[in-house]
């Protein structure tokens, strides 16, 4: 299986169960992979048949700022199924990291992986 990925993609959100963390944009860091043919492409040459990760980074980035969430569970699940839905990819893996937010750790986070491998 070819895998297209996008690592470290930053995007300030709204996010998380205490009143303030609802006043404020958050950093979160992500890191995708996702199942992807490549044989097509790589023979034509031509973008209409790769998956394109500046496509996929504006949805996730629109999806981000237009959404609210109180738990990084709740973002993943349904920016997964948006972008297994969006793009037609059959396999995805998404690493989110929400950093210092608590203060012992550099960051804390989930890695969710959802479609058939």
């Amino acid at each position: 299986m070819d895998k297209v990925f996008i690592s470290e993609l930053k995007v300030d959100a709204v996010i998380g169960v205490y009143d303030w963390e609802k006043q404020v944009r958050q950093p979160l860091v992500f890191d995708l992979e996702m199942a992807w043919d490549i044989r097509v492409a790589a023979q034509t040459d031509d973008l209409m048949h790769a998956l394109d990760y500046q496509a996929v980074t504006e949805y996730i980035e629109r999806f981000v700022r237009e959404q609210h969430f109180q738990l990084l569970e709740s973002l993943l699940e349904r920016l997964a199924d948006g972008l297994l839905q969006e793009f037609g990819m059959s396999w995805l893996s998404i690493r989110v990291e929400k950093p210092a937010v608590v203060p012992q750790a550099r960051a804390v986070g989930l890695m969710i992986e959802r479609g058939i491998s």
